[in-house]
């Protein structure tokens, strides 16, 4: 446990920058961030020859900007720009890191093929145990016949029911593998980290997330973020939540639309901001929050 611990104390998240969005494609990366630091994230992942389908998405996963600034502001990840990084990087690359790569690629097509003999292992021991318990139940339920020794004389033997031997089945080749991530490729360390501005709703998503609750996008119910106490797979939202500048009028039509809203899914209304310091002094401001929920609905 101590060992995991200090390991995710260590984890630099690599975020990927494409085309404007932040992309996280390592596996163990949105476990990270999920488990660790309360960040959700969107699946986006989907078949190149069926992308229209939205059911069943997969990695990568797209971080909004606030959850990747909080990443990089808690120094456990970093932006980067993926065309210009692959191509420096890749362009650099030295003899050992070529045969380091691909002594990886073949442990993971060992690993894949001695998944798959397990599990034929198991497949045909589970038929072998069918096997033989079915001429058990036939001898069991077949009644005994009484034969005198002349039809035992002229009977036709019964066939051997003993298999013969069994061809010799031919080594399959090891599956082919397709790499999910470039990160073996890649310097583990970032060698630059890309700067990014500050979302405007990011000092409410950043007062929530300090405070244990998980955030997703909230555009079904006419707000920023849908607000839960725990985990989304545990947990209803509790909040729709709205960030605003300071001095940011609030129009009284916002507050009776998401205040309703609000009360008409179980849920309230939660909006915020955050009151600036002076340049002197640097540094996070004061965040404050209030909450609206309509009676008698």
């Amino acid at each position: 446990m101590a060992a995991e611990t200090s390991a995710a104390a260590e984890r630099q998240v690599r975020i990927s920058r494409v085309a404007g969005r932040y992309l996280v494609f390592d596996i163990d990366d949105v476990v990270y961030i999920r488990r660790h630091h309360g960040i959700c994230a969107v699946l986006t992942g989907t078949m190149p020859q069926n992308p229209t389908q939205n059911l069943f998405l997969s990695l990568p996963v797209e971080l909004r900007a606030e959850e990747a600034k909080l990443l990089v502001d808690k120094g456990v990840g970093h932006i980067a720009d993926e065309q210009t990084d692959h191509l420096s990087q890749l362009g650099t690359m030295d003899e050992s890191t070529r045969r380091a790569y691909l002594q990886h690629l073949r442990q993971q097509r060992r690993n894949a093929q001695q998944v798959f003999e397990e599990e034929k292992a198991k497949v045909q021991a589970k038929h072998l145990d069918k096997r033989k318990a079915k001429p058990k139940a036939a001898a069991a339920e077949r009644p005994a016949a009484v034969t005198d020794s002349a039809d035992s004389l002229f009977s036709t033997p019964s066939p051997s029911t003993t298999p013969g031997p069994s061809k010799q089945e031919k080594e399959a080749p090891l599956p082919g593998v397709t790499p999910t991530t470039s990160t073996s490729l890649l310097s583990p360390s970032p060698s630059t980290s890309l700067s990014m501005p500050t979302p405007a709703s990011y000092a409410l998503y950043r007062y929530l997330n300090a405070r244990g609750y998980y955030t997703t996008p909230g555009l079904r119910f006419g707000g920023d973020y849908s607000v839960y106490p725990g985990d989304p797979f545990r947990y209803h939202a509790h909040y729709l939540a709205n960030g605003y500048g300071w001095d940011e009028p609030v129009a009284m039509l916002d507050l009776v639309t998401s205040g309703r809203l609000g009360t008409a899914v179980k849920k309230g209304f939660l909006f915020g901001a955050e009151k600036p310091k002076p340049r002197e002094e640097g540094g996070e401001g004061e965040v404050r929050v209030f909450c609206i929920e309509w009676a008698g609905m």
